[in-house]
């Protein structure tokens, strides 16, 4: 079957979350059980421990989905 152009166009689109999937992720991130320190000071062992965590704290706190939600391409 051939590829046409309608098919592969970009299309936009809307995302609704309702609140209470967001409550919970905010949840899941809060309660994150967290190793403990890396033992190297370089990313050797992946991404490392005070990276992660600043990115976990933003989602669950700075992170604004409705302006996402509403915002148009």
């Amino acid at each position: 079957m051939p590829v046409t152009a309608e098919a592969t166009a970009i299309r936009p689109f809307r995302i609704e979350v309702p609140e209470e999937q967001l409550a919970e992720l905010r949840r899941r991130i809060a309660a994150t059980r967290w190793p403990t320190r890396e033992l190297v000071g370089d990313r050797s062992q992946g991404v490392q421990l005070a990276t992660i965590t600043a990115l976990a704290r933003f989602w669950e706190t700075e992170h604004d989905w409705r302006a996402c939600e509403a915002r148009r391409g």
